[in-house]
């Protein structure tokens, strides 16, 4: 999970930069890859136009957006060991697989986020959904803090009138 929500989108782009960049440096196989991976992490930050209240969304709906910034991470450096056979730490036929395989799962994640972005987000009817869904979401906060606030309440009617 990223630590910083607000960045996400910026984190999924600096990651896209990230496997361009290294994409020119590697061989074909290696750069096809990350060129598909870079292709998707814009995708995926793209999705924060679509529906900007993704960010810190707490009903779980950023959930995809954050597995495909984790997964652009490990791609990076995945696709970067399976080019260095000299380090023998699995078989490089292990990771080349590995790497197809996560980035077979890109397409997947970033159709997925799209599905639960709003893009209605700026309409009365959607932001009206996105709020109770928000709000149903920490209804447990809302009703502890609800209880502090008549406890305290009740602390300051029993005090003696000064």
């Amino acid at each position: 999970m990223v630590a910083c929500r607000e960045g996400q989108r910026q984190v999924l782009l600096k990651r896209a930069d990230d496997a361009e960049k290294l994409a020119a440096e590697l061989p074909e196989r290696a750069s096809r890859l990350l060129a598909i991976a870079a292709g998707y992490l814009r995708e995926a930050a793209a999705v924060y136009d679509i529906d900007p209240t993704l960010v810190g969304d707490p009903t779980g709906r950023e959930r995809d957006l954050d597995l495909i910034a984790d997964l652009g991470r490990q791609f990076v450096a995945l696709v970067r060991q399976a080019c260095r056979p000299e380090h023998p730490r699995w078989p490089v036929v292990d990771r080349w697989a590995e790497a197809d395989a996560l980035a077979g799962c890109l397409p997947v994640l970033v159709e997925q986020a799209r599905a639960v972005a709003r893009p209605d987000h700026d309409t009365t009817e959607g932001s009206a959904e996105i709020s109770q869904r928000r709000l149903a979401a920490v209804h447990g906060q809302v009703w502890a803090a609800g209880e502090q606030l008549e406890a305290a309440v009740r602390r300051a009617a029993s005090l003696p009138y000064p």
